[in-house]
């Protein structure tokens, strides 16, 4: 069954969520590549419904597990046994016969963050506490047995991460092979936390300042530098595509990494933070050259991207803030 808009309110009946004859109002989610994700209100309560595609919705179509929708309930679950019950949704239903799921809303009054970094307004607060629960999910989940079975499957993450970024621009770099393959090799094998995959801006809501998490459908038991590689990939790609106010945005990747190391209980924070530092370097390269690129007004802009990616695959330089520096005077000096 293919969950369409005309068809919820008969699903809400037969999950026994609403009655027949309940008004709902519906909204659409999301770019619908990858699922069907609907938030659905109805006067005494609201849902976010997702349905998990098994193919991609784009140009080039790629195969995806759909089986992902249940590792999402199951990191859903495992997060709300530590973070706050205000940080997370609840799950509502699981549907594993047509792989759709159901949970709480985000707050009324909740906005997604990528929608207040459009519109200009770059909180570095916020930057900061997604830095801190960050940190929080890597030392509760550290060197867990169990929640390292429940999540050794790595099938989605290698699908939605790994082969349309590092796998597609090794196609296109052959000559980088050998030190994205040192990274990918390290992202499949070394497994020490539960590791998201997907935090970034459009999956965190904000409701006066309180954070609410969404979309876990690529967590597993990983490594930990791939989440802060991730989130700062999509600010420095922000940076370069609004240049009046790069220096914010670079500030928000250092605010959100000092968060996150204030509070990681990592014993060496290096052995975290060099390979995040190359995992930077590979998804900015997937920006420009990966399966899906991101595109940029500017073609010198682009080339830019290019020359700071491949640079962080190789850098020495030891501090964030020093990373930060360096793509900022590179963007301002071309």
């Amino acid at each position: 069954m293919n969950l369409e808009k005309k068809t919820l309110s008969s699903y809400l009946q037969r999950k026994k969520l609403i009655i027949r004859g309940t008004p709902i109002r519906v909204q659409t989610l999301g770019d619908g590549s990858k699922n069907r994700v609907y938030y659905v209100s109805s006067p005494s309560q609201s849902w976010i419904i997702k349905q998990a595609y098994g193919r991609t919705q784009t140009k080039e179509r790629w195969a995806i597990d759909r089986k992902r929708i249940f590792a999402e309930v199951n990191c859903i679950e495992v997060l709300r046994q530590f973070l706050p019950p205000e940080v997370v949704p609840e799950p509502i239903v699981e549907d594993r016969t047509d792989f759709i799921s159901i949970t709480t809303a985000p707050p009324k009054n909740a906005v997604l963050w990528e929608s207040e970094l459009a519109d200009g307004k770059i909180d570095l607060q916020i930057a900061v506490q997604c830095g801190e629960l960050l940190a929080t999910v890597h030392n509760e989940t550290k060197d867990q047995p169990q929640i390292k079975t429940l999540f050794k499957d790595t099938k989605a993450f290698e699908q939605l991460r790994i082969e349309p970024h590092h796998d597609h621009v090794v196609k296109n770099f052959p000559d980088l092979n050998k030190a994205i393959q040192v990274q990918t090799k390290r992202l499949k094998k070394e497994g020490y936390c539960l590791t998201l995959g997907d935090l970034r801006p459009r999956n965190v809501w904000v409701n006066s300042g309180q954070l609410y998490l969404v979309d876990f459908a690529t967590a597993h038991y990983g490594h930990p530098s791939f989440d802060l590689g991730f989130y700062a990939a999509d600010m420095c790609v922000k940076a370069m595509q609004n240049s009046l106010q790069k220096a914010a945005y670079l500030e928000a990747i250092n605010v959100f990494w000092n968060g996150y190391f204030s509070l990681s209980s990592w014993k060496k924070p290096e052995e975290i933070e060099k390979p995040a530092v190359r995992d930077l370097g590979c998804m900015l390269l997937a920006a420009t050259d990966g399966r899906t690129p991101i595109p940029f007004e500017d073609p010198h802009v682009t080339d830019l991207a290019r020359r700071i990616a491949m640079s962080l695959l190789f850098t020495e330089l030891d501090s964030i803030e020093e990373i930060t520096e360096f793509i900022n005077r590179t963007l301002i000096d071309g």
